[in-house]
């Protein structure tokens, strides 16, 4: 039968009692029915599921909720004329939506929605009954529950994270102030700007005294400076990445140019385009005036030190030519005298002492050792071979000397052009080659040592390396915090000349060090 309803002519058409019974067994809720006296007269399978009794056994339901523990979902008791179904029935009114808890009798609790309408007759004039509907709803009243405690959970970070945020943008605001730091941005969509108070301080300015624009900016460049900084700006945003840092002057409202550093970072919409750039604005006068007397003492220092190692080696030379001129002559004659002496001796004494020539043949020996030690050290006061044949020849003959006490082998390779250097740069780059191999003879236990000099029309390179036993470079040592006098030395030298020493090393890998000199 596709149809409810029925008609005369229908002989299997349902009754009406029927009808009812499909009806009331169909709703998913519980349907319990009473009398007027509270009597249950009907209820369906739900109920029954629900209550855990049958229709038998149901004879009161606010009886059946007692024994059950019911309470409202404020955990207090339901006293019995507070009841839906009594509430209805007393005041022949709906009790809609009654939030009820209770315990099974397996002991698990579970929830109820709890509705009851009067069932009335004549108009109105008569109640006869209660219809109660039942609906559990312990499902939806603990994920009801969950969610109110995620949402207790999250309204409590919220208000934590505010009071983070409240508190770090106050320290924010308090350092921005402290640090003198000027805050400004550019909305690029609608080409407004906004400056700070601080910004505006910073060149003179009460806040009123300046408009929030571009052209405030661009106006007090330094000429000097727009071109180059609008034009960093402008490439910025076309592709922007990262931040952008620039330094700038711009004219003090006294009429001077302080230098400002800018810091700024461009925010993206989902296209990757800028549509903000905010920044901050420092004033680093007195840092741009440290550095430039700071620059300035490096290059007094630098001429000092170039004017001293000139002294120096005019010192050397000096008193290379005093122990040549002076010490080195005077060994020279003695040892002409000693041999005469010695000579004479061995011809006019048929017999002569042989205690007094021993030690005439001794003294002679150890004059001739103090003679040759005179000549290494007028040659290392001032190599005589490096004013007459050029620095090639001193490289070489260096390489000798050590190579005789400390048994490496080397080469000397020079390349590009032949004309000499000036006597300033061969001596300096000499010195520095020399303490180089003094450190290779000394620690580096070296087998080879190759010693390149390239000299350009632009730039002369020195390079030594050896394939000694290296070491770890100390970065406090390169910093001159624990400094090595030798290095510091060639260090030192190179910078005088204006160039610059680099050192490569590591531990059974040896040693390479290269000087440039732009000439």
């Amino acid at each position: 039968m596709n149809s409810l309803s029925c008609t005369p002519a229908d002989d299997d058409c349902l009754k009406k009692n029927d009808l009812y019974r499909a009806l009331v067994d169909a709703f998913t809720d519980g349907i319990v029915m009473q009398h007027a006296d509270g009597s249950v007269f009907d209820c369906n399978g739900v109920a029954e599921s629900i209550l855990e009794c049958s229709k038998e056994e149901m004879h009161d339901v606010t009886a059946v909720l007692h024994s059950r523990k019911a309470m409202r979902s404020d955990g207090t008791s339901f006293a019995h004329q507070d009841y839906p179904m009594v509430v209805a029935q007393t005041t022949r009114q709906a009790a809609s939506n009654i939030m009820m808890g209770m315990t099974r009798l397996d002991g698990r609790f579970c929830w109820l929605e709890v509705s009851a309408s009067p069932i009335v007759v004549n108009r109105g004039a008569d109640c006869i009954g209660v219809v109660t509907f039942l609906r559990e709803i312990t499902e939806r009243k603990e994920a009801e529950e969950a969610l109110e405690k995620r949402h207790h959970e999250l309204e409590k970070g919220i208000f934590k994270r505010t009071a983070q945020l409240e508190f770090t943008l106050g320290q924010l605001k308090l350092a921005v102030s402290a640090s003198n730091t000027g805050l400004w941005n550019w909305n690029l969509r609608t080409d407004q700007f906004y400056f700070s108070p601080e910004w505006k301080r910073q060149i003179g300015y009460a806040d009123h005294e300046i408009d929030d624009g571009m052209e405030e900016w661009t106006a007090r460049l330094h000429p000097d400076d727009v071109e180059r900084a609008v034009t960093l700006t402008r490439a910025y945003l076309a592709s922007p990445q990262e931040s952008l840092e620039i330094e700038y002057r711009m004219r003090h409202r006294d009429g001077t140019f302080r230098w400002m550093l800018s810091r700024s970072m461009a925010m993206l919409d989902e296209n990757d385009k800028a549509i903000l750039l905010q920044g901050s604005h420092v004033d680093i006068t007195e840092r741009k005036q440290s550095e430039e007397n700071l620059l300035a003492l490096t290059r007094e220092l630098r001429d000092v030190s170039r004017e001293l190692a000139r002294v120096e080696e005019a010192e050397r030379r000096r008193f290379a030519q005093e122990l040549h001129d002076t010490i080195g002559s005077a060994l020279a004659a003695l040892s002409i005298n000693m041999t005469i002496m010695s000579g004479e001796i061995s011809g006019t004494n048929d017999h002569p002492s042989a205690g007094m020539a021993a030690r005439l043949k001794d003294s002679i020996v150890l004059l001739d050792d103090t003679t040759d030690a005179v000549r290494r050290l007028m040659a290392e006061l001032r190599p005589p071979v490096l004013d007459d044949y050029g620095l090639e020849a001193a490289l070489r003959w260096q390489c000798e000397l050590f190579a005789e006490r400390s048994g490496f082998r080397f080469t000397v390779d020079v390349y590009g052009i032949d004309d000499r250097l000036e006597p300033e740069l061969e001596i300096s780059l000499f010195r520095i080659a020399q303490g180089a191999i003094t450190n290779i003879a000394k620690h580096a236990r070296a087998t080879n040592v190759e010693v390149m000099l390239n000299i350009l029309p632009t730039s002369v390179t020195l390079t030594i390396m050896d394939d000694g036993v290296g070491f770890v470079l100390n970065k406090q040592r390169d910093h001159k915090l624990k400094p090595t006098w030798g290095l510091v030395s060639m260090r030192e030298r190179a910078q005088a000349l204006g160039g610059h020493l680099k050192i490569i090393s590591e531990p059974g890998k040896g040693t390479c060090i290269e000087v440039a000199v732009e000439l």
